[in-house]
């Protein structure tokens, strides 16, 4: 027993030389530092499966929606600057024409002015207002696309975040919330 125990003692003596030297020195335990660098490596895969995939691949269709409809935009931007370069092609096509007939007859081409200019103003005007009301369309479209893909990515979320499944009623006030908070 008394070996035993001198044994022990001369191991202790041992160790605490090993902890006085080293990493022990700094007052550090290798083998809970080694637990704890395992237990957070395990946390951090498990975070990265069940976690970080879900919002990150959340976040980047968000960013493809927005993409698009930014996309979009420039798309019906471009158009309307094509509509702009035509109306302005008819108007001076117009006005040649009617420069064209005022040289063959004065009086009757006072009367052909008159006409083309007005013909010219109407369907630009027409033109124009159609492509307005086109890009209007287009552009309500897709914030209506838009909200509702935020409406649902809200949902997603906070039903990832509290875990539950939100009734009808707490929907609706998160929702409501959440789009507030956007305005």
């Amino acid at each position: 027993m008394i070996s035993f125990i001198t044994q022990f003692a001369a191991e202790e003596g041992h160790a605490a030389e090993e902890a006085a030297s080293g990493i022990g020195a700094l007052g550090i335990d290798a083998k809970a530092f080694v637990i704890q660098l395992i237990t957070f490596l395990f946390i951090y895969l498990i975070l990265r499966r069940f976690v970080f995939k879900p919002v990150v691949g959340a976040l980047q269709k968000r960013q493809e929606t927005i993409d698009k409809g930014v996309k979009l935009t420039t798309e019906l931007s471009s158009q309307k600057e094509e509509l702009d370069r035509e109306v302005a092609e008819v108007r001076k096509k117009a006005r040649a024409e009617a420069e064209k007939v005022v040289s063959d007859s004065h009086a009757e081409a006072k009367a052909m002015i008159k006409q083309a200019e007005d013909d010219a103003a109407a369907k630009a005007a027409g033109i124009l207002e159609d492509a307005q009301k086109k890009i209007a369309d287009d552009t309500a479209r897709a914030r209506r696309n838009l909200e509702k893909e935020m409406v649902n990515l809200v949902v997603e979320a906070t039903e990832a975040v509290t875990r539950e499944k939100l009734d009808a009623k707490k929907d609706n006030a998160l929702i409501t919330n959440a789009l507030k908070g956007q305005a």
